[in-house]
């Protein structure tokens, strides 16, 4: 039992040896800028509801220019961004954390990301069914294979676990951080999906079907993703990780493949 609790509380770099400048005061605004997130997530849902403007004619919201464009791209990626290297003046390696890539994680690296990657490959036949079908085919594969990693994997794991999650464990402690950002990690999908789903997310307006759909495995990712985080610092390589679950449902998407 020891030996398990060791392996699984073992820390590459503690939070306690990384230095924040402000810690109380970049905490507050990440947790605050985070419920509001949240609150964004309402009214861009709405908004698609209203005015939607799928991109290529993708047939996931998420694919949506509201929702790519300017949720995910513009207030989870360029904002912190902005935060964090303009307004706070840290710099990449305040990110990477000493990070000095060997073998060993490179190994692990590549087999955790073809592991997200086979996650879902029921899309992969409809996929190439459909492919002969578009003439604009290659720059559909192209954007749905590229839009995840700059609406998804950069920004949820840079915001989420790298700047929210490690302010947390130091001002509390580890365990409470990962639940706690795991569970704002998992709110902000709830809205979208409540207004917008049909299909294994959930259905629209059924909340239970969106809890059990979206909520229960993104909070069960997002809890791994964390833990992940806190153990070896990794940031590359739980981007890329994220990136390889949602390529190809993102492609699917751009070929109009419902699931």
């Amino acid at each position: 039992m020891k030996k398990l609790i060791d392996f699984l509380t073992w820390q590459r770099v503690s939070s306690s040896k990384i230095h924040f400048k402000n810690l109380q005061k970049e905490s507050f605004l990440l947790l605050l800028y985070a419920l509001f997130y949240v609150l964004l997530a309402i009214f861009i849902a709405y908004i698609i509801t209203q005015i939607p403007l799928p991109i290529l004619g993708a047939n996931d919201f998420i694919q949506d220019f509201w929702y790519a464009g300017v949720f995910k791209f513009t207030f989870l990626l360029i904002i912190p961004l902005w935060i964090f290297f303009k307004v706070w003046k840290y710099s990449l390696q305040d990110l990477l954390l000493g990070l000095k890539p060997n073998i060993s994680m490179v190994i692990k690296g590549a087999l955790l990301i073809a592991v997200g990657f086979l996650l879902n490959t029921k899309h992969l036949a409809p996929i190439a069914n459909q492919i002969p079908n578009y003439q604009d085919a290659p720059i559909r594969l192209i954007i749905g294979v590229m839009l995840p990693l700059f609406i998804a994997g950069i920004p949820e794991e840079l915001f989420f676990r790298a700047m929210l999650q490690t302010r947390l464990e130091k001002l509390w402690n580890t365990p409470l951080a990962i639940l706690v950002s795991g569970i704002l990690f998992t709110a902000w999908h709830i809205p979208s999906r409540f207004f917008l789903a049909d299909g294994v997310d959930g259905q629209a307006g059924d909340l239970n079907s969106v809890l059990l759909g979206t909520g229960l495995p993104v909070f069960i990712v997002g809890a791994f993703f964390g833990w992940h985080w806190s153990r070896f610092r990794n940031l590359p390589v739980l981007i890329l990780i994220h990136w390889a679950i949602d390529i190809l449902p993102s492609v699917s998407s751009f070929f109009e493949i419902s699931f």
